[in-house]
């Protein structure tokens, strides 16, 4: 599945440049050619970089909501999100890992991988993870994120 290959490209990356603080750039041949070595395939390379391109330049908006806002999900978003993932989402904020702006960013991210589906509970958070891994000032939350997408140590909320 097209969506697979591109969370498992995201997860490579991770892995092996960015949590060693390698500067990632989206335009460098032999980063492709790596991503090829491995068993890539051009098409999800390509859709993982417009991904974190994408990503980059949503960050870069900075329309940030109050934070006291609540989140409504449209009816596209209820059938793409389950009910384990927006509970998910609404865990990490009481936990202060997400905020209502990067509560936002996620569930936009996330919206762009969705498949026929829906989003799994891994999708989300490694989403998570990547979004609080390229957002400035964000080191604390992506140090929960790590542990709970590294050791699955979510806590819930009921």
């Amino acid at each position: 599945m097209e969506e697979e290959t591109v969370l498992g490209i995201l997860m490579y990356l991770y892995h092996h440049h960015m949590e060693q603080d390698s500067e990632v750039n989206l335009t460098d041949m032999e980063l492709v050619d790596e991503l090829k070595s491995v068993g890539f395939h051009a098409h999800s390379i390509g859709r993982a970089f417009r991904w974190l391109n994408y990503l980059a330049e949503f960050v870069s908006r900075e329309v940030i909501p109050s934070e006291n806002s609540f989140r409504v999900y449209n009816n596209t978003e209820c059938e793409q999100l389950d009910v384990d993932c927006r509970n998910f989402i609404i865990s990490l904020e009481c936990q202060g890992i997400l905020t209502a702006y990067t509560r936002e960013i996620v569930i936009h991210q996330a919206m762009e991988l969705a498949h026929s589906g829906g989003v799994d509970l891994n999708l989300l958070k490694w989403v998570t993870l990547m979004v609080l891994f390229n957002l400035p000032n964000a080191q604390e939350a992506l140090t929960k994120m790590e542990s709970f997408v590294l050791f699955d140590t979510v806590e819930t909320v009921h």
